[in-house]
């Protein structure tokens, strides 16, 4: 085992364990005491409306007003009444004390983040009534007032760490991952890396994102930031905003790891990042509501579940020896199965305790799919280092630093290991006339011939994340590209332009004669059938060009 890796990893263990004890001062201290205040009272019982006790939760679907008698009480602590609401009013005896103001975002009145009542007391309020007039907000969900007690800012903060240790402890651990998880396939990315470990570093890339946005998302659930640190508008933004990236940046990881990139999967993709920006663009101008935002989550949750269901379901059908594709397939089954179980709990009570069962859900997910990524990845750093430079002169064509035939054959050999996406093509190029370049240009001319192709090659392909370009040998060049159609003949438009605009010291534009094959054509063709297509598809452009031309392919002149 690498000792480097145990040694940060278990720094990492003892670092987090640092943190764990530091929070557990501030919320297990013998300072929270009653002769400190640092105490919360209870305060949802003997509540009345209209003269009738009523229980908590309550909800009602006009203004009311709720009344009490308050106990004993002083002027640092505070009421708190939770509940969604659009306005309300507070007296004392009859004398208005307090009442809610319009909360404004870029000029446009807003009621995200009137989730709780926060009500100032002074030590003249103990034993006097108290009446709050509410008006709730309309939910699809409806909303109620859930619970009331007395307390001081800084104990209430302790009480929501308390209550949520489970929930600090992930914002923290996958906060951190995150990151690191980010940085490291942010790295592998740029490095452009085989396609296959581009695509599932692709995965862990987007796993990242997901990790950090669920802490966000987790770490304000509980309420801490905004007890804390005030800005309830800003925190309750943030919330809905990272609840509806989730269900994308899950999407993201499947299709990944599924290699799901045909054109409907790009359509769909396409329709949840609108529909993402347009809610939320929508929200901030005032033309809906924040809560709008997060029914349209709860759309795209749906959908999502749907088409990764889909996405399973046919890996565990079709690849059924694939262990790691069936394990991901398990994986998503279950997040699937606690997300739907946490969202009907959300929908049928809005203030219900849900988040339990999410970071359960969140963990589970988590744990597998990053774990069955970095199975997929398959990185010995020893070896990787013992082996990068030979691997680089072993893959690599010398003269045009493409890959060579064996890099070539080996990415081959990792598309064979599955059932190959629909809109993989084979694209096979051959250089013309090299042989009269050689012979009457010199050799020079002809490596110039062959190192202009390669560089139009990359710059017509490079910048797809899905191409492999390599050298077969001599002036026969193939590429291996997963692509839909319209992209597919961009970037052969764009190859051929590239081609007859390049000029060097000896040659002044380029021709190439090209065929091509696609899964789209024949969906049981395997890569062997697509290159035998492209290679005829190829010398019957060839043989054209050469008719076309009047040049004798054999001779020299």
């Amino acid at each position: 085992m690498d000792l480097s890796f145990v040694r940060r990893l278990g720094a990492f263990i003892y670092t987090l364990i640092l943190l764990l004890f530091i929070g557990f001062g501030f919320c297990y201290s013998n300072e929270v005491k009653y002769e400190y205040r640092e105490n919360t009272v209870y305060f949802s019982d003997y509540w009345k409306v209209n003269g009738r006790l009523i229980t908590f939760p309550y909800s009602n679907q006009d203004v009311f007003t709720i009344t009490n008698t308050l106990p004993t009480v002083y002027g640092d602590q505070m009421l708190v009444l939770r509940a969604y609401y659009d306005s309300f009013e507070v007296a004392i005896d009859g004398d208005v004390i307090l009442e809610s103001r319009d909360s404004y975002l870029f000029g446009h009145k807003t009621n995200i983040g009137q989730k709780e009542i926060w009500i100032p007391l002074e030590y003249k309020y103990s034993g006097h009534d108290i009446s709050v007039t509410i008006d709730l907000q309309d939910s699809l969900y409806g909303s109620q007032l859930t619970e009331g007690f007395i307390t001081t800012r800084s104990s209430y903060g302790i009480r929501q760490m308390q209550q949520n240790i489970p929930s600090l402890i992930l914002f923290v651990v996958f906060t951190v991952t995150g990151i690191l998880e980010m940085i490291v396939s942010g790295y592998f990315i740029v490095k452009r890396t085989a396609l296959i470990r581009k695509l599932t570093f692709e995965a862990l890339f987007y796993a990242g994102a997901f990790s950090i946005i669920s802490a966000q998302w987790i770490i304000n659930e509980t309420r801490v930031p905004f007890v804390i640190w005030g800005h309830m508008t800003g925190f309750s933004i943030l919330n809905v905003i990272s609840f509806i990236l989730m269900p994308m940046m899950f999407f993201e990881i499947s299709r990944a790891l599924f290699m799901r990139i045909g054109k409907v999967d790009n359509i769909i993709d396409s329709i949840i990042a609108l529909a993402i920006v347009l809610s939320c663009l929508f929200a901030t101008i005032g033309i809906i509501e924040w809560g709008t935002v997060v029914y349209v989550a709860h759309a795209i949750d749906l959908l999502v579940m749907i088409m990764v269901g889909y996405y399973s379901y046919t890996t565990v059908k079709d690849e059924q020896k694939a262990k790691t594709g069936v394990g991901i397939s398990i994986a998503n089954f279950i997040f699937i199965l606690f997300a739907g179980i946490a969202l009907v709990q959300y929908v049928n009570h809005i203030d219900y305790n849900y988040l339990l069962v999410v970071i359960i859900d969140l963990m589970i997910f988590i744990m597998v799919q990053v774990g069955l990524i970095y199975r997929r990845i398959g990185l010995n750093v020893k070896e990787e280092k013992e082996f990068a430079q030979a691997k680089v002169y072993a893959y690599t064509d010398e003269m045009t630093k493409l890959g060579n035939r064996r890099h070539f054959y080996a990415i081959v050999g990792d598309y064979e290991k599955q059932k190959l996406p629909k809109d993989l093509t084979y694209i096979a190029i051959d250089v013309n006339r090299l042989k009269y370049t050689n012979d009457n240009l010199g050799h020079d001319a002809g490596d110039e011939l062959l190192i202009g192709t390669a560089e139009c090659l990359r710059r017509a392909f490079n910048t797809s994340s899905t191409s492999t370009i390599g050298r077969m040998g001599g002036d026969e060049f193939a590429v291996l590209l997963v692509a839909n159609e319209t992209e597919l003949n961009r970037r052969l438009f764009n190859l051929k332009h590239y081609l007859s605009h390049w000029r060097g010291k000896y040659i002044d534009g380029i021709s190439i004669s090209l065929g091509y094959a696609s899964v789209r054509e024949d969906p049981y063709a395997n890569i062997d059938t697509l290159a035998k297509l492209s290679d005829e598809r190829m010398y019957e452009d060839k043989k054209q060009y050469y008719e076309e031309t009047g040049f004798d392919r054999r001779s020299p002149q």
